[in-house]
């Protein structure tokens, strides 16, 4: 994942207004969290066992 330097971008619903972005790693286009998928997993997985 490539490092992206700070910038700044434009405010979501918002024409004029800008914020600035930190540096970050900057996510593949398209990934899936894979943690909250993880929990829901578990969670539900230990519901379908204690029932």
């Amino acid at each position: 994942m490539p490092w992206v330097s700070r910038h700044r971008r434009r405010v979501p619903y918002s024409f004029f207004r800008t914020t600035t972005v930190q540096s970050h790693y900057r996510r593949r286009p398209g990934s899936v969290p894979i943690v909250p998928i993880a929990i829901v997993a578990g969670i539900m997985l230990l519901l379908i066992l204690i029932f």
